[in-house]
């Protein structure tokens, strides 16, 4: 789309916001001159009046976000610009506003979430982590109160806090609720593995607002939260492979195209292989798990970098964020690939886990009924909102007119004339006293202008994402006089860096930064850290023919690299020609950096399509199953008779293999030996299977009353549900991992993992149906010296 065409769009769009907002004016002065008291209580009128069907929220906003700003002035001492109130009416719709750093989108977001609070249902304020969580919730805290609603901390602000019986249902309770997406999404799995109705404690999910939308659900969709359980069975061979792995050469043995994370064996690889482990074909069935560990031993060499993708500490693989910048403590890759890169590095390695529950964030927020978003940045990512989430992108005009100045990048041959570059301009701007801001790509980079920095006497702050807390409250001071701050590239995000008196003179901060980053989003965030609420600034990137984003995306060819060999640095500076073909060579590498962001994201959706379904699907015979108040609506005698016939069709048992099936899934107790039944005949031997299953639940109910019963067969339901669900996620996201390795030819890999998903849940649902039979049939219940059902269920 063209840049006039976008214009006209976003005008049109505040054309129609901005009838909105004069209705809202037309309060503005009759609320003022209403007492406290008197505007408190319509709090409980616009509740009442939603309750009786009277009005809708839609038909409630002018009033209600008048009642908001004029509380906002009361309570906190700010008043809502109009800005401020667009963005808020583009919220309330569903959408996403683009509001530029130091707007004040968290007082935007009060507006929406007090509508929408009103319904009772719940509303939420979602953010990158807690720091901001708990900051602008104790921000906003006496604003919602004095409103007559209540708002919580979705989490206690403890580590390894453990939660009391009953103490995250409270906290869901509450109109308003400030939070992270990995808080809530590990909560949403959590809660749909509780094992009785009282467990539960989510309600369902009404209305949310996403802080940093562009980075939660575009940047981060990639990253699933996952909740481990049993240890899977661990490979011993990651260590002999590593070695072999180390004695194989690129187009040799090996080709990878790194752009697609994808690498694979030649056939000169798989003969070498072959002969390093003494066998005839490692693509034999028996050699299954060797190819995987080669396949990801090699992903861990060659596609994953430390100090980028991950650094060792404390003698741990930590992860890291790469469009963030972010440590992820805790956070592993799956299916063995985390192993195979503690095995590269050699560190102790730590137990692969099984997946017992996953989901990803665009998921996670498709279970809202409603969810919008805002961000510095949003316009670039239209079209994947669109597309994802039928979403549009009105981008907000800011206050004040933005004064910063962008200038164009400093381009240099190699990374050391230009950090030289870098450090000489910072040595300019600190004898000026300006506060310098200094973006790096890598904590390594921080680390290293940090301490070069230090060496020639300029103190400085050093940000690298490992403390939010403190990185917040460093990143706020970067606008003092003399201040220098080096930082990766999303440290601080979210606090504000005011300028101190006399810096607007000095020309305010001067954002310097090292290198585009792999999405022009990232950049355009990076810049706007300077030149808040229209105060000068500047912002300037410098490039060089070594930076990561050229070697991995960059077409080198086209600058005719051998023919630059022959010029040094100061002649090339002077060269217009050089310089042009080195900023369109970044920007091409950027463009496609992107667009293979945007392909990878698709793949991700692609591949969540399938767990999404059957996920809802089984949460949903979860929750029918929790809300069993008797067992009338249960069919168990017709699912047991299901159970036999399919075991009758596909089995040619004979009498002492019947006895032992027998024994192993109904009654330890059987005694008979079968002569007087024909076992060929099928309704024979299943209605005498369903005898037997109808006389082990009534002995069952010997023992137990009618609720306890009840809550007996809930329990067991439950538990062949999980059990079997759990294997299933555990072997989708092994098979995502796998699918593109396969020996498929010319399959579509998204095909067959579709394909492979639907087949393994009929196994499921069938695996699931047995397993109700085994529970009902062979499980020992007692109740404990609590009066609670206690249920010991077979192995």
């Amino acid at each position: 789309m063209s840049n006039r065409l976008h214009r006209t769009i976003n005008d049109m769009r505040l054309k129609r916001l901005k009838r909105i907002l004069k209705r809202i004016q037309r309060y503005e002065r009759p609320f003022e001159q209403l007492s406290d008291e008197a505007l408190q209580q319509k709090t409980a009128l616009f509740r009442q009046q939603l309750l009786d069907k009277k009005t809708t929220l839609d038909a409630l906003l002018p009033e209600a976000y008048a009642l908001v700003r004029e509380a906002s002035r009361r309570v906190l001492g700010m008043f809502p610009k109009e800005v401020q109130v667009l963005g808020a009416i583009v919220l309330h719709e569903g959408n996403i506003a683009e509001m530029q750093t130091g707007e004040g989108k968290t007082l935007t977001a009060t507006m929406p979430l007090y509508l929408n609070a009103l319904t009772g249902k719940g509303a939420y304020l979602i953010t990158t982590n807690d720091y901001l969580a708990k900051r602008d919730y104790l921000e906003m805290k006496p604003l919602f109160e004095w409103l007559g609603l209540t708002i919580g901390l979705g989490f206690v602000d403890i580590p390894d806090y453990e939660y009391q019986r009953g103490e995250k249902r409270y906290i869901y309770q509450h109109d308003i609720i400030y939070t992270t997406g990995g808080r809530l999404g590990f909560d949403y799995l959590i809660d749909n593995l509780a094992d009785s109705a009282e467990g539960k404690f989510l309600p369902k999910l009404n209305y949310g607002i996403i802080d940093e939308v562009d980075s939660i659900i575009l940047d981060s969709a990639q990253t699933p939260l996952v909740i481990s359980g049993a240890p899977r069975v661990q490979s011993n061979l990651f260590h002999v492979v590593t070695t072999f792995v180390q004695t194989l050469e690129e187009n040799h043995h090996f080709k990878m195209k790194q752009t697609k994370k994808e690498i694979w064996l030649t056939q000169r690889g798989i003969e070498a292989a072959n002969a390093y482990f003494g066998v005839p074909n490692i693509y034999d069935a028996p050699y299954f798990d060797l190819v995987r560990n080669i396949n990801l031993c090699l992903r861990a060499k060659y596609l994953f970098e430390n100090n980028t993708d991950y650094f060792v500490y404390k003698g741990e693989v930590v992860l890291i964020d790469r469009i963030t910048g972010r440590m992820m403590p805790g956070t592993k890759l799956q299916s063995g690939l985390h192993q195979a890169i503690e095995a590269k590095e050699d560190v102790q390695l730590s137990m692969d886990m099984s997946v017992m529950a996953t989901i990803t964030f665009q998921n996670l927020f498709k279970q809202f009924n409603e969810f919008s978003g805002m961000s510095g940045t949003s316009h670039l990512g239209e079209k994947e909102f669109l597309d994802l989430y039928t979403k549009i992108v009105v981008e907000i005009p800011t206050d004040r007119p933005i004064q910063r100045i962008d200038y164009p990048d400093r381009v240099f041959k190699n990374v050391e004339d230009k950090n030289v570059a870098i450090i000489e301009r910072i040595q300019t701007l600190y004898a000026e006293q300006r506060p310098v801001l200094l973006i790096t790509r890598t904590a390594e980079m921080a680390e290293y202008f940090s301490a070069a920095l230090f060496e020639l006497d300029i103190p400085n702050n050093l940000l690298i994402a490992q403390n939010v807390a403190k990185e917040a409250q460093m990143i706020a001071e970067a606008g003092q006089i003399g201040a220098v701050t080096v930082a990766t590239s999303m440290a601080g995000r979210g606090t504000d860096i005011k300028l101190a008196p006399g810096v607007p003179e000095l020309g305010g901060l001067a954002v310097i930064i090292s290198e585009h980053m792999e999405n022009s989003r990232i950049d355009r965030q990076l810049r706007g850290r300077s030149g808040r609420q229209g105060d000068p600034g500047t912002s300037q990137i410098y490039i060089s023919l070594e930076d990561y984003l050229v070697r991995r995306w960059g077409d080198l060819k086209a600058l005719k690299m051998e023919r630059l060999e022959q010029y040094d640095s100061a002649t090339l500076q002077q060269s217009k020609l050089f310089q042009s073909r080195v900023r369109k060579t970044v920007q091409r590498a950027q463009r496609l950096s992107e667009e293979q962001g945007v392909k990878t994201r698709e793949i991700a959706n692609e591949h969540e399509k399938s767990i999404s379904i059957q996920r809802e699907l089984v949460y949903q015979e979860r929750n029918r199953v929790l809300q069993f108040k008797n067992l009338d609506d249960v069919h168990l005698e017709k699912l047991a008779l299901e159970v036999f016939e399919e075991v009758f069709d596909h089995t040619h048992f004979t009498a002492s293999e019947w006895v032992n099936y027998i024994y192993r899934n109904l009654s330890f107790q059987f005694k008979d030996r079968l002569e007087n039944i024909d076992l060929r005949d099928r309704k024979v031997v299943t209605e005498y299977l369903v005898s037997l299953f109808k006389q082990q639940l009534a002995y069952q109910k010997q023992h137990l009353d009618d609720y306890f019963y009840t809550h007996f067969v809930q329990r067991a339901i439950l538990k062949a549900i999980d059990s079997n669900w759990i294997k299933q996620v555990d072997h989708l996201q092994k098979l995502k991992n796998s699918v593109n390795t396969r020996q498929n030819g010319k399959r579509n890999p998204i095909f067959e993992y579709h394909r492979v998903a639907l087949e393994s849940f009929d196994n499921m649902t069938d695996a699931i149906k047995r397993d109700i039979v085994k529970y009902l049939c062979q499980s020992i219940t007692h109740t404990d010296e609590n009066d609670d059902l206690v249920v010991h269920f077979p192995n």
